[in-house]
């Protein structure tokens, strides 16, 4: 408590009130932003659906023990009708059958780059600057510009829209796009409730978040689905991908602090496996957490170098995480004060009150509306509205478990462990590549295709890198 002209102010319930007023009002700007598009359009009249095609495209593929979802990936990139396609697998020292899937693949421009210990296994970011460094000395783009050469990020499990070529190639005909960032999808959703929220998850990160940093010039990278020019990513150096445990965030920032310009495509999506079970979860989400924190070196290059909205946008995202641990002493607060409510009615000592609709529009009302956003992305897959408004109020719920990966995580900070951790991978059932397979293309999927992605062994860890 202060005084302030005769008058008691409770500092902390201001902090409260303004810490909750921000992130409410960020959160509902970007949606409206996200419901437009920018006055700038990269793509003009004239340019067909090919515009871009004369541009070389390298899937870079980082592996670490991906044998039981490889194929299918590989399958799902041969496929694609694009002239100019090479496929680089990095196996990063793995001791499963990784590397055997990529030299027995029949397609030509499916490429292997092995890494042994101990310059293996050092991080997804280490893996993709050693396959750059290789690829800008290797036959593969021999004559081709490195302003004319896009290399695009995918992980193993990743699964693209067959026409997302055709909608992220034409964007970079503007010299001054560095990347373009497309959206993702969870491809087994349906399998239960914690798959279905991170699919809400990436859904609300891409078609609010992203599509409305877009007005702001702020656009971030992901792990997988992103295309950066290859004369972008030797423009930061030899290493343009950080150690960060987030490598790709980084290197959007850098992108960014080094002028160029970074695009997000709403109409094309990567998909990839969701974790089933929250323990996995917790693990993976604490690394990012991390990997989070550790971008914080970032912030004294965007003071410098940026500016405008894009260096107060990037500056919010970079100090998010923070943020976040604050918010987390709220959330508990109003934790308890539901579970007073609640043992009052059950006391019959409730008194109702107008802050319990009040309470209720700050906690829920802003998801759902982003509710409606999910049910837009997801009503040609048979989701009504009223499930949509459920699912997001269990949402605002799942939110709660980034409090424990957060403090998980900053723990690790502060105790120096920084080593990276692999997210573990299941093995796809039939049924899950098929429904996979048949959202893409609207086609089932031809069995041998199908059949690239089962196995006999159990479930267990076979993951990699920052981004996954």
């Amino acid at each position: 408590m202060i005084m302030f002209l005769g008058n008691r102010i409770d500092l902390v319930l201001w902090l409260v009130i303004a810490l909750v007023m921000i992130s409410v009002l960020y959160g509902l700007t970007l949606l409206v932003l996200s419901r437009f598009e920018p006055r700038r359009q990269r793509i003009s009249a004239g340019q067909t659906a090919h515009a871009g095609s004369e541009k070389t495209v390298v899937f870079v593929v980082p592996c670490l023990n991906e044998d039981r979802v490889l194929k299918a990936s590989l399958d799902r990139l041969t496929s694609l009708d694009y002239p100019g396609i090479h496929i680089l697998v990095i196996d990063d020292g793995s001791d499963d059958g990784t590397a055997d899937i990529v030299r027995s693949h029949p397609d030509p421009r499916v490429r292997l780059f092995q890494r042994v210990l101990p310059e293996a296994r050092q991080g997804k970011g280490e893996a993709l600057n050693a396959a750059v460094r290789h690829l800008v000395g290797s036959e593969l783009i021999a004559g081709s510009p490195q302003s004319e050469v896009i290399v695009c990020v995918m992980d193993a499990d990743g699964r693209l829209d067959p026409h997302a070529l055709d909608e992220v190639m034409p964007l970079f005909h503007d010299e001054q796009l560095g990347a373009v960032q497309i959206g993702v999808r969870i491809n087994n959703r349906q399998q239960n409730l914690l798959a279905r929220m991170q699919d809400i998850e990436f859904v609300l990160f891409t078609h609010v978040f992203q599509r409305g940093r877009r007005h702001l010039g702020s656009v971030g990278l992901g792990g997988n689905g992103q295309f950066v020019r290859l004369s972008a990513l030797t423009g930061l150096g030899p290493s343009p991908w950080s150690r960060s445990l987030t490598e790709d965030l980084d290197l959007g920032v850098r992108l960014h602090i080094d002028e160029w310009d970074i695009e997000f495509c709403s109409t094309s999506s990567v998909h990839q496996q969701g974790l089933v079970d929250v323990k996995r979860w917790i693990k993976q989400r604490t690394r990012w957490f991390q990997g989070h924190l550790q971008s914080w070196n970032l912030v004294p290059w965007v003071l410098r170098d940026l500016t405008g909205t894009r260096r107060a946008d990037i500056l919010y995202h970079l100090t998010s995480p923070f943020l976040l641990l604050v918010t987390s002493f709220l959330s508990a607060a109003f934790a308890f004060w539901v579970l007073d409510i609640l043992l009052g009615i059950a006391l019959g000592q409730a008194v109702v009150s107008p802050w319990w609709l009040s309470a209720y529009l700050v906690a829920f009302g802003p998801a759902v509306l982003f509710g409606f956003v999910y049910w837009s992305q997801e009503k040609h897959q048979g989701l009504n509205p009223f499930v949509a408004v459920v699912l997001i109020h269990g949402y605002v719920l799942y939110a709660l478990l980034w409090y424990v990966a957060g403090w998980k995580a900053a723990y690790r900070a502060v105790i120096g462990q920084n080593s990276w951790t692999k997210t573990e991978r299941n093995v796809e059932s039939r049924n899950q590549v098929d429904t996979s397979a048949e959202e893409l293309t609207g086609e089932a999927i031809p069995e041998e295709i199908a059949g690239g992605a089962t196995g006999s062994r159990a479930p267990g860890a076979v993951g990699h890198g920052g981004g996954q």
